[in-house]
């Protein structure tokens, strides 16, 4: 009699490979998962002021003026900071780079909350409020470098397709719609508190729970220096006419 041969893993026939999970079907890398709910969460926390913030300013005694001037400092920083995002990822990891802007993010909300505005000191307001803007791009764009660092090619469009997802989403969509409640209900000024936690929240989702090893690390060959780097972060422009076009 013929021996018979038992397949050594009966239940999986060959050719019939694991069927996707359902982050995979729908395009979120799943060792970043994680992630995509924390920066949704972290762009929230960072939204919620974007419908109010100006009029309470103005309420508080400040001018039109100088209120528009705080806006055009915030957005050079956060513009200064998408820049470095890329080149700081490349030089140190994804992941410290997002750590440094949940950092910057939650040292100077607390200076602009627990100081500059109850003194009503415009310069102090200044300070905290125009260089927190080098937070949110450090940790949102940080987590965008992390997820074209590890996305499969095939991959890629639907993986920062739901980057952009989580990042809009947030910041100022449900920032605003989560202010529609909670400024009714707390308050302008604790509002703002509010936008800490969730912001808090965010950035530990994100942290700590992502636990892919690529983003924890550098990603730019071992030697090159950072100088070099940050500078071709920016010569990349019109290496590359298409990007610069892009920019344009």
């Amino acid at each position: 009699m013929a021996a018979v041969t038992v397949p050594s893993n009966p239940a999986s026939p060959p050719g019939r490979t694991a069927r996707p999970n359902l982050l995979d079907r729908v395009g979120i890398p799943k060792a970043l998962s994680w992630g995509f709910l924390g920066v949704l969460i972290f762009m929230i926390g960072d939204g919620v002021e974007s419908g109010f913030l100006s009029p309470y300013l103005i309420s508080e005694g400040i001018s039109k003026e100088r209120v528009a001037l705080l806006f055009t400092v915030y957005g050079v920083t956060a513009s200064i900071s998408a820049w470095f995002s890329g080149a700081l990822s490349d030089l140190w990891g994804p992941r410290r780079v997002m750590l440094l802007g949940f950092g910057i993010w939650a040292a100077l909300q607390v200076v602009l909350l627990g100081l500059a505005l109850p003194a009503h000191h415009y310069w102090l307001i200044m300070v905290s409020y125009g260089l927190r803007g080098f937070g949110y791009p450090l940790f949102a764009y940080g987590f965008l470098v992390w997820v074209t660092a590890v996305t499969p090619r095939h991959r890629l469009g639907s993986a920062v397709g739901w980057f952009w997802f989580a990042f809009t989403g947030g910041l100022p969509t449900l920032g605003s719609l989560v202010a529609s409640f909670t400024v009714p209900w707390l308050g302008t000024y604790r509002t703002l508190w509010f936008s800490l936690v969730l912001v808090v929240a965010g950035a530990l989702i994100a942290l700590l729970l992502v636990r892919e090893p690529v983003g924890r690390s550098r990603l730019a060959p071992a030697g090159e220096r950072p100088v070099a780097t940050l500078l071709g972060s920016l010569s990349i422009v019109w290496r590359n006419p298409r990007i610069g076009t892009g920019a344009v």
